[in-house]
C-alpha cells in the first residue's frame, strides 16, 4: 500500500469541506501557501488538476468533489484510530467540545467543578465559533447543538428544551411596575435579540405578543437595544426586560437574581432541544465516556428545575 502526499491529500479535504484556502489554512494551522504549495504539489504527482483557479479562488473541479466524501470519512478513519490508540496508552486526556458560546458562558461554568472533580486529568478544549463544525472531520469529540431531533449521522442526548420567557431584575419589575398583579409592557424598554435560529417555533417580540395575547404598546414604549447573542447579563444590568432563553435564565430564577413579570404561563416554547450529539459509529474512549455521562446527568437535574419553573415542555 503506497500512499504519499498525505498532507497534500489533507489539503484538499479541508479546502472543500472549509470552502476556502484562507478556512483550510486556518484549521490546519499553516499559511495559506503552505496550503497552496501542498495543492500544486499533489497535482503535480497526479499529473492533473483538482481545483479550478479564477479571481474569486480555488473551485474543485467535478471529479474531484466526487472524492470529498470519501476524503473526510478516510482522514476522519485516520484521526480516530490515532485517538483511540493515544487515549489506550494512557497519554492523553483531551476532549474537544464544540459549543455556542451562549451555552458556553450559562451552562458549563455552572456544572464544570463537577466534571473536574469526576474526570481526573481532563484536558477540556472548548470551541465557540459561530460556524457549525463538522464532527466527520474527527477533530471534536463532541458538540452542543440547538437541533432537531433524529439527525441521521449522530448519536445524541437530548440536554434542555428551549423556548423564551420575558425576564428582569426584581428592582426593575419594582421601578416600571411589573411586580403587580396586572404588569403591562406601557412604558417599559425592552431588549431586542437577534437569534440566528432555523426553529420553526421560535419567536422574538412580536410572535410572544401574538403567542401570549399580551399587547406590545410600541407606542407607549421606552427606548430599548438591540442585540446579538444571550442578553442575559443585560437582563440581570438591570436595564431592560429581556426575552431570554430557557437554558439560559432557569439558573438566575432560581437563585432570585432574575424574575418573570408575567409568570410561566408567558413561555414560549421552542421545537427544538440543546443536545449533545457525536459523529455515528465514533468509538469513544474512556474521557469521552465520562463527559456523555456527566453531561447527561446535569441535565437531568437542571431539566427537573426548568419544569419547576416553566412547566412541562410540548411533546
Amino acid at each position: 500500500m503506497r500512499i504519499s502526499h498525505l498532507n497534500g491529500w489533507r489539503a484538499v479535504e479541508a479546502v472543500m469541506r472549509c470552502g476556502s484556502v484562507a478556512g483550510a489554512a486556518e484549521e490546519l494551522g499553516v499559511t495559506t501557501a503552505a496550503v497552496g504549495a501542498q495543492l500544486r504539489g499533489l497535482e503535480d504527482f497526479l499529473g492533473r488538476a483538482l481545483f479550478e483557479r479564477g479571481a474569486g479562488g480555488l473551485a474543485a473541479l467535478p471529479e474531484t468533489r466526487e472524492l470529498a466524501q470519501g476524503l473526510t470519512r478516510a482522514l476522519s478513519d485516520i484521526a480516530e484510530i490515532q485517538a483511540r490508540l493515544t487515549a489506550e496508552a494512557g497519554a492523553s486526556h483531551r476532549l474537544s467540545l464544540a459549543v455556542t458560546q451562549t451555552f458556553a458562558e450559562t451552562w458549563l461554568p455552572r456544572h464544570l467543578d463537577t466534571l473536574f472533580a469526576q474526570v481526573e486529568a481532563v484536558d477540556l478544549r472548548l470551541d465557540t465559533r459561530w460556524e457549525v463544525v463538522d464532527l466527520a472531520a474527527g477533530q471534536h469529540d463532541f458538540a452542543i447543538r440547538y437541533m432537531a431531533l433524529g439527525a441521521d449521522n449522530f448519536e445524541a442526548v437530548s440536554l434542555l428544551p428551549s423556548g423564551v420567557v420575558p425576564v428582569c431584575t426584581p428592582d426593575f419589575a419594582t421601578r416600571y411596575g411589573l411586580d403587580g398583579p396586572s404588569p403591562s409592557l406601557a412604558g417599559v424598554p425592552i431588549v431586542t435579540l437577534d437569534v440566528p435560529t432555523s426553529d420553526p417555533d421560535w419567536v422574538d417580540w412580536d410572535g410572544w405578543s401574538r403567542r401570549s395575547g399580551i399587547p406590545l404598546e410600541r407606542e407607549a414604549q421606552a427606548a430599548g437595544l438591540t442585540l446579538s447573542g444571550s442578553g442575559i447579563r443585560i437582563a440581570q444590568s438591570g436595564i431592560g426586560l429581556v426575552l431570554g432563553g430557557l437554558s439560559e435564565c432557569f439558573h438566575a430564577i432560581e437563585a432570585g437574581r432574575l424574575v418573570m413579570p408575567f409568570g410561566a404561563d408567558a413561555v414560549a416554547w421552542g421545537r427544538y432541544w440543546h443536545q449533545l450529539i457525536w459523529r455515528k459509529g465514533r468509538r469513544l474512549g474512556p474521557v469521552q465516556r465520562a463527559f456523555r455521562d456527566w453531561a447527561t446527568e446535569r441535565a437531568v437535574g437542571d431539566r427537573a428545575v426548568m419544569t419547576r419553573l416553566f412547566g412541562e415542555p410540548p411533546a
